[in-house]
């Protein structure tokens, strides 16, 4: 297996923001304002200002991960804020921290703007002695890992993985299978077929047959 591949469902994303929820009521913070990580902060980010009330939601872009389950060198910010933060408390939020590069970037910046108070949450958090979020739905350890793929990231991650095993036309079911033994996918969770066609349609990948090539 080249390395783990795990998918997310959206039960597992609302048990893990509710648990980030419920840390937050247990501390003495109550943010004023919500920041989304884009891309993958933004729904998190929206499902906790919902959770607590909060109406002002803004977003920040990092980058970082480049093609799945690879890193394209140092954090970079790559979309900033507009608006003054002066006398805010913020909390800025991502679906996962592995480096925590992303984080301490945004975390840094923020704190450039002058709230009174900057916290950080992520749904996920691997073992890192470099970085830790404030609040976290989840701690994974370190030798847990696997590369989540979220519900909002299915269609490009599938994508990614599957270019690295079809060397020839193959047909759904081999896709399938090898997605299985090189990443333990659960495809299953999954809908392949429906993925793989509009693949086809959006011309990313071709299909002479019933066998998907690139």
């Amino acid at each position: 297996m080249e390395f783990k591949a795990t998918i997310v469902s959206w039960n597992d994303i609302e048990r893990w923001t509710i648990a980030i929820k419920k840390k937050i009521l247990a501390s003495d913070f109550r943010p004023d304002v919500i920041i989304g990580i884009a891309r993958g902060g933004l729904v998190p980010a929206r499902l906790i200002s919902d959770y607590l009330f909060i109406k002002e939601m803004l977003s920040i872009r990092t980058e970082h991960w480049g093609i799945t389950a690879n890193i394209d060198g140092e954090a970079v910010l790559k979309d900033k804020l507009s608006s003054t933060l002066e006398n805010k408390k913020v909390l800025i939020v991502d679906d996962i921290t592995d480096t925590g590069q992303s984080m301490k970037l945004s975390r840094d910046y923020v704190k450039s703007l002058g709230p009174v108070d900057v916290k950080t949450a992520t749904m996920l958090h691997i073992e890192n002695p470099s970085y830790k979020p404030d609040f976290f739905g989840e701690d994974i350890r370190r030798d847990k890992w696997s590369w989540f793929i979220f519900p909002w990231n299915v269609y490009e991650d599938v994508y990614n993985l599957s270019k690295n095993i079809i060397d020839a036309p193959m047909d759904i079911n081999i896709i399938e299978q090898k997605l299985r033994e090189n990443y333990g996918l659960e495809t299953e969770k999954i809908n392949l077929n429906e993925i793989f066609k509009d693949y086809v349609e959006m011309k990313i990948i071709r299909n002479d047959s019933g066998k998907y090539y690139l």
